[in-house]
């Protein structure tokens, strides 16, 4: 009895907790803004070794380029932005990248509130968002630019609700902002507002839409976005496009047929990778109405389901054309980000009980939201009880002490991009350049001494090597010390310690 009571009121508490965050778009926000200040917390409590993206953002954030290569530049002119006004820190490279997250919560709940549909609703399909784990687990390990892209497909879903719903020149002006966002934040971006507009025109009363004056406004905005990274695009084509179809196409991939089979399987795999555990928990907390959700349907659900259908289309076509064989989860994040909603709207339709499914499912979604906060620290602490270590784990901050024992450098020469955004961290206001890409903001032929140049020797290195200088040209007339080589252990590394070696110009 006293069991069954202690249940009644867990279950009475879990449902008035649910009451009060489905109430509408303000609660959910609230709910959502405070989870994003904990991912920020444990970001910047963590040790200070940096990520490859968090590393690229630092090392970038020196300065202002309409590109900086295979990546449109959006979210790098937003991450300069905060270390302009804050300065380079941990704190300042995880703001952006949650904040741009959250953001993408909210333009998502405003796109579902544009349907003039129940509250409940609303904050439903914000929530559901943690069922995709390219948006709640994946950012919280690494990822910048598709956080960017995420925003900008949330953002788009917003202006194309409004400006169906009432065509005012706020909705045009916000499509024409997304796309131009979403365009120089992804490439791939481009397939959304391309499927969007079929979808549009399948519709027959929404169609005039598409040829009201007010999208050339639509136009003018995301024209004004895009023009100058696409005037630096057209000089680096080959710059920005190299490392993506590197990623896309595998090496010694098969060819013909096979080909496209591998690929074909490829981009199944990464559709039930992003949506499955979406489909499956919705599936649960509404099993009684599956079955006639699969087959409800009204105009907001033709729109939407035709949008991930012609984006398909889209991703279909660039493996016919392009030869691709390799598609993640991650290139289907703007196309395929809308799921939770549509899912939801169908179940609306069906008649389900949306406040009953979402008392059931709360729950769940609050698990998914806490094992997604988990990765990181997890990983990193690991590493003191025999777990592999981590980027994270790296020990630049003990690495700077000893550097700053021997002296202040005035510049900083570091051997890849990782190593030199983490040198840059630890050595605010200091230029650093990357001797692996040098032809960036900074000219090597600028610097002034006391220069450090340094790398992270690897294995196939002889012990007596000297440090590469191959990006120091000789007309700098600088006298090389001897390198010296230091060793230190990894942050929660137990007995496991890295190498660096560096030496001094000057």
């Amino acid at each position: 009895m006293v069991s069954d009571k202690i249940g009644s009121e867990k279950s009475a508490r879990i449902a008035g907790f649910a009451d009060r965050l489905s109430a509408g778009f303000w609660p959910a926000v609230v709910f959502l803004g405070l989870y994003f200040v904990i991912s920020i917390a444990i970001r910047v409590a963590l040790p200070n070794g940096l990520s490859l993206d968090e590393a690229e953002q630092s090392l970038f954030s020196q300065y202002w380029l309409l590109g900086y290569g295979p990546q449109p530049p959006f979210f790098n002119w937003v991450q300069n932005a905060a270390v302009g006004l804050m300065g380079i820190s941990l704190f300042s490279l995880a703001l952006p990248k949650f904040l741009i997250l959250f953001l993408a919560y909210v333009f998502y709940g405003m796109a579902g509130w544009e349907l003039r549909r129940s509250p409940v609703l609303v904050a439903f399909a914000m929530l559901a968002l943690v069922t995709l784990p390219q948006v709640s687990v994946m950012p919280q390990l690494d990822l910048t630019h598709t956080v960017a892209v995420l925003m900008a497909a949330s953002l788009f879903l917003y202006g194309l609700c409004r400006v169906l719903q009432r065509a005012d020149w706020q909705g045009y002006a916000i499509l024409g902002l997304a796309i131009g966002i979403g365009t120089i934040s992804k490439y791939n971006f481009v397939l959304l507002p391309a499927s969007a507009v079929l979808a549009v025109f399948c519709d027959r009363q929404w169609r005039p839409k598409l040829f009201h004056p007010l999208v050339l406004l639509s136009f003018a905005v995301s024209i004004a976005i895009v023009l100058p990274h696409a005037l630096w695009l057209l000089d680096n084509l080959d710059l920005a496009t190299r490392g993506t179809m590197t990623k896309m196409v595998e090496a010694n991939a098969p060819h013909g047929v096979v080909r496209i089979i591998k690929a074909f399987g490829s981009l199944i795999a990464a559709c039930l990778a992003f949506g499955a555990l979406c489909v499956v928990a919705l599936s649960i907390a509404f099993r009684r109405d599956v079955r006639s959700a699969a087959s409800a349907s009204d105009r907001w659900t033709r729109l939407f389901g035709l949008m991930m259908l012609f984006s398909l289309a889209g991703v279909v076509l660039v493996i016919l054309v392009a030869g691709t064989t390799k598609i993640t989860e991650r290139w289907l994040d703007p196309y395929l980000l809308v799921l939770p909603l549509y899912l939801l709207l169908k179940l609306e339709k069906a008649g389900a009980d949306l406040q009953g499914g979402f008392r059931r499912l709360l729950p769940f979604l609050i698990v998914v939201m806490v094992v997604s906060l988990l990765p990181s620290p997890v990983r990193t602490l690991g590493a003191a009880f025999g777990g592999p270590v981590y980027r994270t784990n790296m020990p630049f901050a003990d690495l700077g002490e000893v550097i700053r024992k021997e002296d202040h450098p005035a510049a900083i020469l570091a051997r890849g991009m990782h190593l030199a955004g983490n040198m840059r961290l630890q050595f605010p206001g200091v230029p650093v350049i990357n001797t692996d890409s040098p032809d960036k903001g900074i000219a090597i032929a600028d610097i002034r001494p006391p220069v450090l140049v340094i790398e992270v020797p690897s294995d196939k290195d002889a012990a007596d090597k000297a440090v590469d200088l191959r990006g120091t040209p000789s007309e700098l007339g600088l006298t090389a010390s001897e390198s010296r080589t230091v060793v230190l252990p990894y942050r929660f590394g137990g007995d496991r310690k890295m190498s660096f070696r560096y030496l001094w110009l000057r």
